[in-house]
């Protein structure tokens, strides 16, 4: 009898002390475990270090009926968008203190009489210990000042590590910066040639970067010196798509996708201890310069639309930057992975690893500012249309406002029949701010 009373109820505390019963389907719970995964270029096979259980998680189904179940799953979803640690009383794993996490779907069952309102979500079980790690606080400005100290020194081991001793080494030299001056312009091209002024900037830099590696050799001025030109160019090259505001998601994929393609460009290593040394310092500093760039702007980007009133101003959601603060943070090891890999194989001596100090922190500096500013970011909802809509309607009664039909469209990539009639049964996905 106990399970039997156990089972049949399920109840959400919101932070605020309001509460609410609901039905429930099918009930599952997951839990990630940290574990590191780590190869080695000379043994086949990983080492997995395990670091113990992460979040464990508890997506429900939860189902209001009656007349008034859309009443009911309007006040439920009030109660989810509240700020702040709730009570989940699970229908078989307990209770827990809980935060709601991840994608609100909400979907009304009109139709077939049966009066059914269901809303999908996940909760998440929190650290309840007296000793919570605490969030890093992190500043916007801090960024900034991050980035430029990792610039001033990636520019300064590039000039002081590259040099040529021929003709030949001149050459081959000038050919590899050359061949990533087209890698870069080409891949980040479509993520910046919508933005007018950046554009023109875009290709400005280009241009003088160019320049820049044709007299980089020239014995009538510091050779340096004309290093530094050359790589203060290419980081402010690599710069700019960073920055322009686009969807984050395609800014991330633009910088993997110009990563992946640069590895390849150093994936053989040139004859000669000269040309090895030289491509290494290439591969570096603009590996290094893509990592530092997509970090820092992704969370720039984020940080500002996370304080933005306007909920139609900010493009990423929460579960958005959490997963812009992971990929970042991969393409930073990838970096450092091939880079580690690089030196290790060409018994390259560095003189100090300074830089490579900086960039990690951009890295994760600029993770911390994602994963604060996500707590300020909306959450995602999807609903499912009980009938044919309007989409001016449906944005007038999601936003309160006819001003968000642009990014309903763009979320939901609605094509030209569906933006004059939204067909029954269409999923919608749109932002919502907590409380």
């Amino acid at each position: 009898m106990e399970w039997e009373k156990r089972i049949t109820e399920a109840k959400y505390t919101a932070p605020s002390g309001k509460e609410l019963s609901f039905l429930f389907g099918s009930v599952s719970k997951e839990t990630e475990l940290k574990t590191g995964l780590f190869t080695f270029p000379d043994k086949d096979g990983a080492h997995v270090q395990h670091q113990g259980a992460g979040a464990t998680s508890f997506p429900l189904t939860c189902i209001f009926n009656g007349s008034d179940c859309m009443e009911q799953a309007d006040s439920f979803e009030a109660l989810l968008f509240e700020r702040g640690v709730g009570e989940l009383q699970h229908p078989v794993y307990g209770i827990h203190k809980v935060v709601p996490h991840g994608k609100i779907k909400r979907v009304d069952d009109l139709l077939s009489g049966l009066n059914e309102s269901v809303v999908e979500v996940t909760f998440v079980k929190i650290i309840t210990d007296d000793i919570i790690p605490k969030l890093e606080t992190v500043a916007a400005a801090e960024i900034e000042e991050k980035y430029e100290a990792f610039s001033d020194a990636a520019c300064e081991d590039f000039a002081r590590g590259v040099s040529a001793g021929t003709i030949d080494d001149e050459l081959r030299e000038k050919s590899v910066l050359n061949t990533q001056t087209e890698q870069i312009k080409s891949t980040m091209e479509p993520l910046i040639s919508s933005r007018a002024g950046s554009y023109g900037d875009f290709l400005t830099t280009v241009a003088e970067l160019k320049n820049a590696v044709n007299t980089m050799f020239d014995k009538s001025s510091n050779a340096v010196n004309k290093g530094l030109n050359t790589a203060r160019f290419t980081l402010n090259l690599m710069r700019y798509p960073s920055r322009v505001v686009i969807n984050v998601s395609e800014k991330i994929k633009g910088y993997s996708a110009l990563i992946a393609t640069l590895i390849n460009q150093f994936k053989h290593d040139p004859f000669g201890a000269r040309n090895i040394a030289n491509a290494i310092m290439t591969a570096r500093l603009s590996l290094s310069a893509a990592a530092a760039s997509i970090a820092s702007g992704v969370a720039l980007q984020i940080a500002e639309g996370s304080a933005q009133k306007d909920t139609a101003a900010i493009q990423v959601s929460r579960e958005e930057a959490i997963y812009a603060a992971e990929a970042i943070i991969n393409l930073f090891e990838l970096v450092k992975n091939f880079d580690d890999t690089k030196v290790k194989s060409n018994a390259f001596v560095d003189v100090n690893n300074e830089t490579a100090f900086l960039l990690s922190d951009v890295v994760y500096k600029s993770a911390a500012l994602i994963i604060n500013s996500s707590f300020s970011l909306p959450m995602r909802r999807t609903i499912v249309l009980d009938r044919d809509r309007q989409l001016i309607e449906l944005s007038a009664e999601l936003y309160g406002s006819v001003d968000y039909m642009d990014e309903l469209i763009f979320e939901n990539k609605l094509t030209a029949d569906e933006i004059i009639v939204l067909p029954m049964g269409k999923e919608i996905t749109y932002y919502v701010k907590s409380a």
